[in-house]
């Protein structure tokens, strides 16, 4: 009994030092992730396209789950932070967040691929049947009162065909008249808005997640960016970049590592997204000359900037200030970067 009791203790000890290693939590860590250049995974028309003097980066977030070790160590560590399981999933399994996550992406990545081609002189259209509720939030104003699978067709008679149009719509917190199609029929709901914080800016909303409804888009070019199993919206503003440097006569990159994030809409309005602070080293980790960010975050933005990096933030409300930024600013002393795109097999 004695030998056993000997080693009792720290059998027990190490059991412990284990599961707080390798145990996950109802929680997951978020890091700086990569920076990866765009240029090269544009294809237009099925041909890779001409080179830019230059390359455009969209940054990203890593995400692990967390354990007992790793929570205390991000309690120490600038560059990572602690989110609960539930708030980044909203309650679904891993995988259909992924699912999501990257149907997100490629909406915005077309999105951003219209808004370049139009900033280009080039001929597009995008029209939709309405707007999609994809997922009602719990707790929002549209709560009891909209329901997935709902497809809005108006807001206060004026009629919305797209998701950018729909959040255009709602400007302040008074009560809205949403015309909605359900299970084939159409019926008005009141909503009434409410101000919320979301990725460092305050704007009502009703709490819905949503996508164009059937959308339709029309242009000259056939444009394609491969990427991987990348997800969410923040990419588009990239995206934009990129392709429009690729399309149109202009040398926006002009030898310099552009890297940045942000959301894109359909009228060029840049807007915020999580966790810039996060995607900052990411940029000058890959020795980014300038990073582009939402106007509103780009205070966040400098100061994430890592300490002896010459990594410039400019910030922009529209793409259109994006590109006269960039048009404005000093040429790279160095030579023409080479594009691969790591989500091509054959880059």
């Amino acid at each position: 009994m004695g030998r056993l009791q000997r080693w009792f203790l720290p059998a027990s000890i190490a059991l412990l030092v284990l599961a707080g290693a390798v145990v996950p939590l109802p929680a997951f860590i978020e890091q700086p992730g990569v920076a990866a250049g765009i240029a090269g995974c544009v294809a237009i028309d099925e041909r890779p396209a001409a080179a830019v003097n230059g390359d455009y980066l969209f940054t990203t977030v890593s995400q692990r789950n967390a354990t007992v070790f790793e929570l205390l160590l991000a309690g120490i560590r600038e560059d990572q932070r602690v989110v609960a399981r539930d708030d980044l999933l909203g309650g679904v399994r891993r995988d259909r967040y992924l699912q999501r996550q990257r149907q997100v992406f490629i909406d915005s990545t077309d999105r951003a691929i219209v808004v370049a081609l139009a900033a280009a002189g080039l001929p597009v259209e995008v029209r939709g049947g309405g707007v999609d509720v994809v997922e009602v939030l719990d707790g929002t104003p549209a709560d009891g009162v909209l329901q997935p699978g709902d497809v809005i067709t108006a807001v206060d008679g004026t009629q919305v065909r797209t998701d950018d149009e729909l959040i255009a719509a709602i400007t302040d917190e008074r009560p809205i008249e949403l015309r909605v199609r359900r299970d084939g029929a159409d019926q008005v709901e009141v909503v009434t808005p409410r101000s919320e914080e979301l990725d460092d800016a305050r704007r009502p909303m009703i709490g819905v997640r949503i996508t164009t409804h059937r959308p339709r888009v029309r242009t000259p070019l056939a444009v394609d960016v491969a990427s991987g199993r990348v997800g969410g919206p923040s990419a588009g503003l990239m995206v934009g970049l990129a392709v429009f440097d690729l399309v149109d006569e202009v040398d926006l990159a002009r030898g310099r590592r552009i890297a940045g994030t942000g959301t894109l809409a359909l009228d060029g309005r840049v807007g915020a997204i999580a966790n810039i602070a996060l995607k900052v080293p990411a940029a000058a980790r890959e020795g980014a000359d300038v990073f582009v960010a939402p106007a509103g975050q780009a205070a966040v933005a400098r100061d994430a900037v890592p300490a002896g990096s010459d990594l410039r933030v400019l910030g922009v409300d529209t793409f259109d200030e994006a590109r006269a930024a960039l048009a404005d600013g000093d040429a790279a002393a160095h030579a023409t970067t080479t594009q691969r795109c790591r989500y091509r097999p054959d880059a």
